[in-house]
């Protein structure tokens, strides 16, 4: 369980959540017109003759209006209580959600899709949401402490300590250091990396034909109703496909050289920071940031990994396709 304190709000704290309740009392006023706007048309248009329609109207606004009145309170009364929540605990991981909303297609009008970004810190395996700035600070195992407005719930900031010793820390740098630099021999490829090569060009066969696909159709469809001044018209449809195409033939030609090479070559990289990202439309998944880049792992990998291991990244000769990750115990699990 994270520790919970109750702190005096500071002058920077005051001025953050002010500046949060000034913006929420303008945006009701933003609102209230468009929406005097908007009823003033549907007014004009016979709307009011819908009972039904005008009563829709009128629960929507309450609801509406209601949720941003309880948030201006709840901020209101932080300010005047004076008080902040401090959490202090270790990061044990980090989640980012992504949702995906779209209106509906309307006629003559094209559907249009927002995504909203929503950050999670896990302080002793305990939810917490917080802005971006502070998420990008959080590292996992890192001892911090972060400071929210009660009834808000607001964000006011996170800070991360520092706990170790300098002397411990400039020897753990040099081990790493030395460990980045460790110069690992080409490894033949055994019977399961060749099954990996296979899999990764079976992937991208799937990937770019399913994202070529609709424009194919469209244009064989054109094509047997005969339309070919659209063809001619709209010949950037053609585009798609071909660069789809040329990276399948790019794709073909490095399994071809990698299966005739037999080689890997590993590449010493260092855990930095993982986090999961889940979301309402696409499907959920794990990342790792190693000192190689990032890497696309399974749940079980995800949870085996924490921040620090040394690891070894084995990948193709051509492509630079990441094949397998040895885990510090010897363990090589396979990405794909």
């Amino acid at each position: 369980m994270p520790k919970l304190e109750t702190l005096p709000l500071e002058h920077r704290d005051k001025t953050k959540l002010r500046r949060q309740l000034y913006g929420m009392l303008l945006f009701p006023v933003v609102v209230i017109g468009i929406f005097w706007l908007f009823l003033s048309f549907m007014f004009n248009s016979g709307f009011a003759d819908d009972s039904v329609g005008v009563y829709m109207m009128v629960a929507f606004s309450v609801l509406f209006f209601s949720v941003i009145a309880y948030i201006i309170a709840s901020t209101a009364i932080d300010l005047k209580l004076g008080l902040k929540s401090r959490v202090s605990g270790k990061i044990t991981d980090k989640r980012m959600h992504w949702a995906t909303t779209g209106d509906r297609p309307v006629y003559g009008h094209k559907t249009r899709t927002r995504t909203r970004r929503s950050y999670y810190v896990y302080i002793d395996n305990e939810e917490f949401s917080v802005d971006y700035s502070c998420y990008s600070k959080a590292r996992i195992g890192a001892e911090v402490q972060l400071d929210r407005a009660p009834k808000s719930g607001i964000t006011l900031d996170l800070q991360v300590l520092g706990q170790v010793e300098d002397a411990y820390v400039a020897q753990k740098l040099d081990e790493e250091e030395k460990f980045l630099e460790k110069h690992i021999p080409h490894t033949r490829y055994t019977p399961k990396d060749n099954e990996a090569l296979h899999r990764i060009w079976k992937t991208e066969i799937k990937k770019r034909l399913l994202r070529s696909s609709p424009f194919i159709t469209i244009g064989l469809l054109m094509i047997i109703s005969g339309f070919w001044s659209f063809i001619v018209l709209l010949f950037p449809i053609w585009a798609v496909p071909l660069f789809h195409f040329c990276r399948l033939y790019v794709a073909y030609r490095n399994y071809n050289r990698n299966k005739e090479r037999s080689h890997k070559r590993g590449v010493p990289s260092i855990v930095e920071d993982k986090f999961a990202l889940t979301s309402n439309r696409y499907s959920n998944s794990n990342r790792i940031i190693l000192t190689s880049g990032p890497l696309l792992v399974s749940s079980t990998l995800y949870d085996k990994l924490f921040i620090g291991d040394k690891v070894l990244v084995y990948k193709t000769q051509y492509g630079n396709q990441p094949l397998s990750l040895v885990l510090p115990n010897g363990e090589e699990v396979y990405l794909v």
